[in-house]
């Protein structure tokens, strides 16, 4: 745990912030997101809560803050990887759901980012999240309009519906191991095939009927 030093500069401050953003990280990876608290969050850096409320008012903010970085890495790398486009719906929706997959940790930011963390956040704040989101979509939604031939709107819907489908997707085939077992004890069959065979055959049928 690294001694805290108050940051002085914009730089020394992103500095500060990007590794309270790597401490919850690292905790949402091992812990509910109900066990992660502000005062677990200083803990794992080795600071005071009061050091940490000087960049962060609450986690929401801060799984705020790993919800943008996190989406904007999955659409740079859809952007780049579907750079051709249009391709073969098919190779398409195969490049999406291997790309997705590799963005997994990011599904789980997905899963609770509406109905807990943007209903604990100030309206301002939310604000610059949703523009935020706002002006990181162009890459990835014109990789959707060349590929399906629809305007801006339309991609944007698509982006949504392709980005809502995929955490669900995700738990079904990466379930918990108490999920497992539960199943297991009620006599549920483990489930079969991949999340990205799966999430592939969503995808292409989302584009399918778009495509030229």
């Amino acid at each position: 745990m690294a001694e805290y030093i108050r940051a002085r500069s914009p730089e020394h401050k992103q500095e500060r912030m990007d590794a309270i953003m790597t401490a919850a990280d690292t905790l949402f990876a091992e812990r509910p997101y109900h066990q992660i608290t502000m005062g677990a969050i200083a803990e794992a850096l080795g600071w005071s809560r009061s050091n940490l409320y000087k960049y962060a008012s609450t986690q929401e903010e801060v799984f705020l803050a790993l919800h943008s970085a996190k989406n904007r890495a999955w659409i740079e790398e859809l952007a780049d990887k579907l750079a051709d486009a249009p391709l073969p719906s098919e190779d398409f929706a195969r490049i999406w759901a291997e790309v997705t997959e590799r963005h997994g940790s990011f599904l789980r930011y997905q899963e609770i980012i509406i109905a807990i963390i943007e209903s604990n956040v100030t309206l301002e704040r939310l604000t610059a999240f949703k523009r935020d989101f706002a002006e990181m979509l162009p890459p990835v939604t014109d990789v959707l309009s060349r590929q399906c031939g629809i305007g801006e709107e339309a991609a944007v819907d698509l982006y949504l519906r392709l980005l809502y489908q995929a955490p669900g997707l995700w738990n079904h085939f990466h379930a918990a191991e108490l999920t497992r077992e539960a199943m297991c004890a009620a006599g549920i069959a483990e489930v079969e095939g991949s999340f990205v065979e799966a999430y592939a055959d969503f995808v292409e049928l989302c584009i399918a009927p778009r495509s030229a």
